[in-house]
């Protein structure tokens, strides 16, 4: 990315519909969407701002600190891919809270979530642990929510996604 096409330090996302563009490790910062985060339960990932989108697709590199968790949540019409790059993360994968499928990933380990199923997932390793997740839309426009359910709870909650900026902001 070049100087003059740095975000700003509110970006949330980015996306290269019509030119390529690099974001720099260096150049993410740690949101760690305290708003979502119930002080009742221990679970927190920081997602690794900006992320990148194109047309059909969203990129998002998640730091999760180690025996965190984040709870069952959905975000609908969209498919999942996940790619870790450091640690060891659990993953439960399934179409609702009580039927779920369990899935350890390492280090290069890979997962691919289908449209219509939901996921916990934590950091059981000894250490940090980074990953790439792949959000791949299946309709005609991105989501406007993600649905979650916190352990113990009967009904899910919904939070607003339209945060997300459609166009990047530059400088």
């Amino acid at each position: 990315m070049m100087e003059n096409d740095a975000p700003t330090k509110d970006v949330a996302l980015l996306e290269g519909k019509d030119k390529p563009f690099v974001v720099a490790w260096g150049e993410r910062r740690a949101s760690w969407e305290s708003s979502l985060r119930p002080e009742k339960v221990s679970w927190d990932r920081a997602l690794m701002q900006p992320t990148i989108s194109g047309v059909n697709f969203r990129f998002a590199p998640l730091y999760v600190p180690f025996g965190r968790w984040r709870p069952f949540h959905t975000t609908p019409n969209t498919e999942l891919f996940v790619f870790m790059f450091e640690g060891e993360m659990e993953w439960c994968v399934g179409p609702e809270l009580d039927n779920l499928q369990r899935f350890r990933l390492g280090q290069y380990d890979s997962l691919f979530v289908p449209k219509g199923h939901g996921v916990i997932y934590g950091n059981i390793g000894p250490a940090e642990a980074k990953c790439l997740c792949g959000h791949a839309r299946t309709g005609d426009e991105w989501p406007k929510n993600i649905i979650w359910q916190l352990p113990g709870e009967a009904k899910p909650h919904s939070h607003d996604l339209s945060g997300w900026k459609n166009e990047p902001e530059r400088k």
